[in-house]
């Protein structure tokens, strides 16, 4: 009897425990804290790249939750920008002058009290992060299912190539307006100087998020006939050295205020150039949509 249990014991220490990493991404636990650090941005970003489910759903409450919190930023930042606007435009006196200047008190009410929707995005970051550790992927309490609905309202079989075309035409536009606020004097006074700074924001938006959706059309491109392959690594390495090289010409030949933003410019265009080249090659190779 002792020689079986001891069998018995050895066999049963010698099995090998599970491999934490194999249920548990790095990617799905620190996805909440790239959430805290850039709004639904990036969470948005490892949705769409992630292939583990765990990963998936982490980044899905992530992003739920995000946009939340960047709503109200946008909403009050929104706010600030409209009433800016309005006091620049409306004449001394008006009541249009006056609505501008309300707007930019409650906006900056608003902001002043923000603090507290900051510490608790830190502090929900913090304890999703923790039970991601331990294996759960923890809803954010108040968060609607943003990813669900949308999904709701898009078709299963979306073609993820056409939302890449928002690149290719926000790129142009962002690119003029720069060059504007470059070559004309005193262009930040003028009210297209708020229409243009929207536009920066979205080509920043798009910049981070065209690499997820070209991620996920290359996988769709796999599952076709065709014999064409591309790899996410030709058509995003090439704008990511771009970058690299604009922050080193900023920053040591130019003596840019700036690097890190002239980088994501220069990404943001060579982006723009892979994703066309990328878009002709599909045309003339997959029969698909």
């Amino acid at each position: 009897m002792p020689t079986e249990h001891d069998n018995t014991t050895t066999a049963s220490t010698t099995q090998p425990g599970p491999n934490v990493l194999e249920e548990r991404t790095l990617s799905g636990i620190f996805v909440h804290l790239l959430g805290v650090g850039t709004g639904f941005i990036l969470p948005a970003l490892v949705y769409l790249v992630a292939e583990r489910e765990f990963t998936r759903r982490n980044a899905r409450n992530a992003f739920n939750w995000q946009v939340i919190v960047t709503g109200v930023f946008a909403a009050l930042f929104g706010l600030l920008a409209a009433g800016f606007a309005i006091d620049s435009l409306a004449s001394e006196s008006s009541l249009l002058r006056y609505l501008g200047m309300a707007f930019v008190l409650v906006a900056a009410m608003g902001l002043f009290g923000s603090t507290l929707v900051v510490l608790v995005n830190v502090v929900f970051g913090l304890v999703a992060m923790g039970k991601a550790i331990f294996g759960t992927a923890w809803r954010y309490p108040l968060a609607p299912d943003v990813v669900g609905w949308l999904a709701s309202r898009v078709r299963s079989d979306v073609g993820w190539w056409k939302l890449l075309a928002a690149h290719l035409v926000v790129t142009p536009l962002a690119g003029t307006y720069l060059a504007w606020l470059i070559l004309e004097p005193g262009a930040e006074d003028s009210p297209m100087f708020f229409v243009g700074f929207g536009l920066v924001l979205a080509l920043v938006l798009s910049s981070v998020l065209t690499p997820g959706v070209l991620v996920r059309d290359m996988r769709v491109v796999a599952t076709t006939s065709t014999s064409w392959q591309p790899s996410w690594v030709t058509y995003l390495g090439g704008p990511a050295g771009i970058a690299a090289l604009t922050y080193v010409a900023a920053t040591v030949q130019f003596h840019s205020e700036n690097p890190s933003g002239d980088a994501v410019y220069g990404f943001a265009g060579a982006l723009w150039i892979a994703v066309s080249v990328y878009l002709y090659r599909r045309y003339r190779r997959v029969d698909s949509p």
